[in-house]
């Protein structure tokens, strides 16, 4: 099996290779000319990755107080799967990053299609009332969202309840002759009045009439014209009924909840042609200006290893969220996502998931160690007060920096982890000077533990503090003891046994062993005993919900 280094090695390695391919497919396409304009206003220190000029960029807050972020959301018409919730948690963390870290005020917003063909589709075939079964698939994707520990948007909207904002919208484009009426009253965009249409993607248009109702083959629906009786339609103020098209919504949920200009845009990197594309060109219309959006964030998508498709119901190689949380944790899950770049394709397989487990487990071991050491059940040492002052100097300001890079997490969590070792190395050193007076340097060792939990604690990950929140870790919550309490007391009579099993001349294996057995049981329950020069600590391998993993959970 693979060490955690070699494991993390290959992971960057891969991640670096589908960049690279990323960038090549996107050669590949006919270069266009794409002006993005630096917004006015205050700069950050934060630079975000720009897919269309293929170079990061400054981020620079038009107003300081208030940041808008808009994400496209589901559309409801199934369960969410592995893809979906790579695309939410990373979200999640990068927005987390903006908001606790950095401190930005940030306004974020999300549309739910709770109307759209592969949801009439599906009612049909399962002889259901497509809007029950719609906010169906909503509750479990707020639920999914909740187990994930991805936080809501400020506001929510679904295309159903915003009907009146999107007709509203797409009158308005007609007035203006950016969008044309078919005879059989469907609305289309008119591509070729959109002088920057293809700028995310950098491609060049076809102006060639096709031999349908559209104009161009580029132009794409606005709304859809009733086609049976069956399917769900409103009246247009155009003539007949019908219902919105996917991209419009986006544009109109948003643009109803931050008018003219949004500053940040998120979603999955397969929506950026051509639904963030025709959500760019349809409000470049509607507003008047150049520019909608200011930044275009996308993630790569999820894909299983060895498949170089990516994970979706289409094609029937997903894995659902609650198929995921029966074999592993929310946290275990965000770390696969942190460990990973945000914008290259993330593969998705087993040994991904044991080497987030283990970066996990590093977390808490040394979050243990450091608490043992700290109530003196460890042998304190003479400490270079310099170095660990340096040490700790050099791991924020580097954590700064891996954040201020396009949100680099994967390099983040390394500077972290090189700190923990180097820390770890120092109080796990078993030589003692005897005559030597030792520089405990607590104050700076708490420090460097205090600023990794914030940090965990900031990318959405559980605090490393088990004791404080172990209350929550156990899995009845009926009973009325402190379970913390509990474990210490079996384990400062399991240390009694061990003392009195090595006080003699001759060591008594029987007693040493029922130690042993005593610690494999508590195992077994999650809890991992780590024993110390001067008594134990312990802390939790997995949690609770993973009872049936436990025996394979323990990282070295």
């Amino acid at each position: 099996m693979l060490g955690l280094k070699e494991a993390l090695r290959i992971l960057s390695r891969r991640s670096k290779t589908v960049c690279r391919r990323n960038f090549a497919d996107d050669a590949n396409q006919t270069d266009i000319s794409f002006k993005w304009r630096k917004p006015i206003g205050q700069h950050t220190g934060i630079n975000i990755y720009n897919y269309g000029m293929q170079q990061k960029v400054p981020l620079i807050l038009r107003n300081p107080q208030m940041v808008t972020w808009y994400t496209c959301g589901p559309t409801v018409y199934d369960s969410a799967h592995l893809g979906h919730a790579s695309t939410y948690v990373k979200v999640d963390i990068m927005q987390r990053i903006l908001r606790d870290y950095f401190k930005i005020n940030l306004v974020t917003a999300m549309n739910i299609t709770d109307v759209d063909d592969k949801i009439i589709k599906r009612a049909q075939l399962a002889g259901l009332d497509w809007q029950k079964m719609a906010l169906a698939y909503e509750a479990e994707f707020r639920q999914d969202m909740l187990r994930l520990n991805v936080q809501q948007p400020d506001v929510r909207s679904r295309v159903t309840t915003t009907m009146p904002a999107i007709i509203l919208f797409i009158q308005h484009l007609i007035a203006e002759k950016q969008a044309y009426v078919t005879p059989d009253k469907s609305v289309y965009f008119d591509v070729s009045k959109s002088k920057n249409y293809g700028k995310l993607l950098k491609l060049n248009i076809s102006e060639e009439k096709p031999d349908t109702l559209k104009r161009n083959s580029a132009d794409f629906a606005l709304w859809k014209a009733r086609k049976s009786g069956t399917e769900p339609t409103w009246a247009a103020p155009w003539g007949g009924e019908g219902r919105p098209g996917w991209h419009i919504e986006c544009s109109a949920i948003a643009g109803l909840f931050f008018g003219r200009q949004v500053d940040i845009h998120a979603g999955g990197l397969d929506l950026r042609f051509p639904h963030h594309e025709n959500e760019e060109a349809q409000c470049c219309a509607r507003y008047k200006t150049e520019q909608w959006v200011n930044y275009w964030i996308h993630t790569g998508q999820l894909h299983m290893v060895g498949d170089s498709q990516k994970m979706s119901k289409s094609l029937g190689n997903t894995i659902s969220v609650t198929e995921l949380l029966k074999k592993y944790t929310a946290d275990e899950f965000r770390m696969a996502c942190l460990l990973s770049n945000y914008r290259n394709a993330m593969p998705y397989s087993d040994q991904l998931m044991l080497t987030a487990r283990q970066t996990l487990q590093r977390f808490k071991n040394f979050q243990a160690d450091l608490n043992a050491y700290t109530q003196f059940l460890k042998p304190v040492h003479l400490l270079d007060e310099g170095a660990l002052k340096a040490q700790l100097t050099h791991m924020v300001t580097e954590f700064d920096n891996c954040l201020r890079d396009d949100f680099d997490t994967a390099r983040s969590i390394s500077v972290l982890m090189d700190q923990m070792s180097s820390i770890s190395r120092c109080i796990n050193d078993q030589q003692v000077d005897a005559q030597e007076e030792p520089a405990y340097c607590m104050d700076l060792l708490l420090a460097a533990g205090n600023f990794i939990n914030r940090a965990v604690v900031t990318f959405g990950l559980s605090e490393l503090h088990e004791r404080e929140s172990l209350h929550e870790k156990v899995c009845s919550t009926d009973h009325s003891i402190d379970p913390s309490l509990l474990v210490d007391d079996v384990l400062s009579i399991r240390g009694k046994m061990r003392e009195n099993a090595t006080s003699g001349k001759v060591k008594n294996t029987q007693l040493l062993a029922a130690c042993d057995e005593l610690r494999s049981l508590l195992q077994q329950h999650g809890i991992q005993v780590r024993d110390h020069q001067q008594g134990s600590s312990w802390v939790f391998a997995v949690s609770c919900e993973k009872s049936d993993d436990k025996s394979k959970s323990s990282a070295e």
